[in-house]
């Protein structure tokens, strides 16, 4: 093992919280936290889409860039490197098993999501619930649970095909729309409660919060460039919604 290795590795576990929905400033700790005691000086910078990390050892200094294309969220993994991460860290380079934490990530990185079926179901959950939480009524429950559960397998299969996160937002809202107006239609729950219900599982939540949480560590970039894709994300399902109620009004449809 040389301080090639260590590089990489912890760069790797970095972009592994950063590809499945961690903040910016928790990647850089973790790749600082890993290499403090292992080499004299490290020093990352480390944005959404990319991470620069560099590291100095008896007057050789070695330099990685590595590409984040693949972005996600799944706060399991996050807590999974956190914890490896922490594990790692206490570790002294003639004490340490590098084989054993390299495998210990892969099988990290490899992790699948929950199944499914159970994530369909949840989907459907929080957002007749959530709807209740931001003014729909009893009678919204049933079939705002019923749209959700489809939008999320719409949104599944989308994302299979590597659409970006724009397009599926606009597809998504546009589908829970419609979806909205045929069980108003039919007096089943009302229009507003039922999209608005609907809609919350595509809203930028995650992102949100991240930006927010960047700017006040003062990663002022990550903070602005997740604010963007945040409020891009709120546009697309605005849009999404929007275009399918205008185009029902203008055929005579009633809101």
């Amino acid at each position: 093992m040389n301080h090639e290795d260590l590089l990489k590795f912890a760069v790797i576990a970095g972009k592994t919280i950063l590809e499945n929905g961690g903040e910016t400033y928790r990647s850089e700790d973790t790749i600082e936290r890993m290499l403090n005691n292992k080499v004299e000086r490290v020093e990352t910078f480390v944005t959404p889409t990319g991470i620069f990390a560099s590291i100095e050892n008896n007057g050789k200094i070695e330099t990685t860039i590595t590409r984040v294309k693949q972005r996600d969220s799944d706060l399991n993994k996050v807590a999974l490197v956190n914890d490896l991460s922490r594990r790692f860290s206490k570790e002294s380079l003639d004490t340490l098993d590098f084989s054993k934490y390299a495998d210990e990530l892969i099988k990290i990185r490899s992790k699948g999501k929950y199944s499914f079926l159970l994530r369909v179901f949840f989907a459907g959950v929080a957002a007749a619930s959530s709807g209740m939480l931001l003014g729909s009524t009893i009678r919204d429950f049933i079939p705002t649970f019923i749209t959700a559960t489809i939008l999320q397998c719409i949104v599944t299969y989308f994302e299979r095909l590597r659409l970006s996160t724009f397009i599926i937002n606009i597809i998504g809202s546009a589908f829970a729309a419609l979806l909205g107006l045929a069980f108003s239609h039919f007096a089943i729950g009302t229009l507003n409660g039922i999209i608005i219900g609907s809609i919350v599982t595509l809203l930028p939540g995650v992102a949100i919060t991240n930006a927010v949480r960047d700017a006040i560590w003062g990663d002022l970039i990550s903070a602005v460039s997740r604010g963007v894709e945040a409020g891009m994300s709120a546009i697309s399902i605005a849009a999404g919604v929007g275009v399918v109620l205008n185009i029902w009004y203008v055929i005579g449809g009633k809101l």
